[in-house]
């Protein structure tokens, strides 16, 4: 893990991304269920990233620790979860949703190599297959 980065001096590791996404409710990379920023409250991810602050640091670059692990919110966190799960390869998706006439961000971890819905190149014999969910 000698590849340089601009955001860690360490990279993270998957022991630290597992506690990580413990902190929002997940239990793997590969977790795909939906959390919103009042599910983040509910569950205490701000409190439970505070205590996890140090060890954090140890892989952020000490400049972007004080970007990041300080007076940490909901939408630090989801920046925090953002950076350390691309290392590996996912990514957080976001839409927006109403609920009961409330918009709401949802979030969502994806593959980054995912290329659902994405335009093919012309290719005659594309037998690629689509899901379309519709949450009611």
């Amino acid at each position: 893990m000698s590849k340089k980065n601009q955001t860690f001096r360490n990279l993270p590791d998957m022991n630290i991304i597992k506690s990580l996404l413990e902190t929002f409710g997940l239990e793997n990379l590969e977790d795909s269920r939906l959390f919103t920023r009042e599910h983040m409250i509910e569950i205490n991810t701000v409190d439970k990233i505070n205590d996890m602050k140090s060890k954090l640091s140890e892989y952020y670059l000490p400049c972007k620790c004080k970007n990041y692990l300080e007076d940490i919110n909901e939408k630090k966190c989801i920046t925090i979860l953002r950076q350390f799960v691309k290392i590996h390869n996912y990514k957080v998706s976001t839409f927006e949703k109403s609920i009961k006439g409330n918009k709401q961000m949802i979030y969502q971890l994806t593959p980054i190599n995912d290329d659902f819905l994405s335009p093919t190149k012309s290719k005659k014999d594309d037998n690629r297959k689509y899901v379309v969910s519709f949450d009611i």
